[in-house]
């Protein structure tokens, strides 16, 4: 059985500096962090005390997937286990005046076999699958994201039909649940993503509400802490009129960096959101339209501090749940949103 976190709380430090106040003007942007049910054991216990952390780096929300391979791992078995856990994860978060936002995403194994044997009944089931997670958050839930980075290359699902996956999640929101917002997140680290993103609104955007984008500089992208160039293209393009994406609102859907000691270490970590956050404040302060919506730190817990690859140490705080170097400095730099 994993042992249950020790949660070490570190006071949150005042927002300032040479010049004053980080905070301006600006109506504040929220910030949720991302959570996988498997970094807290799919133990309600362990999510609580994850939420500690949450709260106390001055997070608003929770990002989670409930994936579809969790909770219907064999065709027409759902696991009622895993449905338990992530009804009371979205309900706890609402109690702990966390908003939750549900990513649907997570083909299982079987389900991408359909796809590519039949692809009409890999629909139907996909459709089903939206439907029934729908039914079970929608009383706490009102944010959605419509699968995830569907640009990826790991991505099974065909570039040609990505669309669908959006256009028949969206419509499925806006029967069950209308007054819910919903959500795309690109890939913007990859060749080829904003084409990708304009296919999307092309042929789905009347159930698009948010365009996220996805950037990782100095992990998945070659680049600095101060290269948003990802983020200025959607503040731009949101913002101006003609344009295929104007009228969206935006996110800054993922942003992290990977504390994994082949390539990085928590100091780096530490310094990068350091100066990685002040410029995001600085794209965002120029989002004249005031179109941006939200903000994603990726993420909160470690996959696996002990473990190999960069994607298992993207989180501010150890496996065990013990903080890493950059905690505090991450509360203080989220108190300048």
């Amino acid at each position: 059985m994993r042992a249950r976190p020790v949660l070490v709380l570190l006071p949150l430090l005042c927002a300032s500096g040479s010049d004053g106040p980080l905070r301006a003007a600006r109506p504040p942007i929220p910030w949720s962090v991302a959570i996988h049910g498997g970094e807290v054991g799919h133990d309600l216990g362990l999510a609580a005390a994850a939420f500690d952390h949450v709260a106390h780096l001055g997070f608003t929300g929770v990002r989670t997937d409930i994936f579809w391979h969790e909770v219907e791992p064999a065709r027409d078995q759902w696991d009622p286990g895993m449905v338990a856990f992530h009804v009371g994860y979205v309900e706890l978060a609402r109690e702990r005046e966390l908003d939750p936002l549900v990513i649907l995403s997570g083909a299982p194994g079987w389900a991408a076999d359909l796809y590519e044997s039949d692809e009409a009944a890999f629909w139907l089931e996909y459709e089903d699958y939206v439907r029934r997670v729908l039914f079970l958050v929608a009383p706490e839930a009102d944010t959605y994201q419509l699968w995830n980075e569907p640009n990826h290359f790991i991505d099974p699902i065909d570039a040609d039909d990505d669309w669908q996956l959006i256009a028949r999640a969206g419509a499925l929101v806006r029967e069950l649940d209308p007054t819910a917002r919903t959500s795309v997140n690109v890939m913007a680290n990859l060749p080829g993503w904003q084409a990708a993103l304009d296919d999307w609104v092309t042929q789905a955007g009347e159930y698009i509400d948010i365009i996220g984008v996805d950037h990782y500089p100095g992990t998945w992208a070659c680049c600095t802490a101060s290269d948003w160039g990802p983020l200025e293209t959607l503040i731009t393009r949101i913002n101006t009129p003609g344009d295929l994406w104007f009228g969206k609102r935006g996110a800054l859907m993922e942003t992290g960096f990977s504390s994994w000691a082949f390539f990085a270490d928590e100091q780096d970590q530490a310094d990068w959101i350091d100066q990685a956050l002040p410029e995001i404040r600085a794209r965002l302060d120029a989002d004249v339209g005031r179109r941006m919506v939200l903000c994603n730190y990726y993420q909160l817990i470690d996959v696996n501090t002990g473990g190999w690859g960069q994607e298992a140490h993207f989180g501010i705080v150890h496996t065990d749940g013990t903080p890493k170097v950059g905690y505090a400095v991450l509360a203080e730099r989220l108190a300048g949103f």
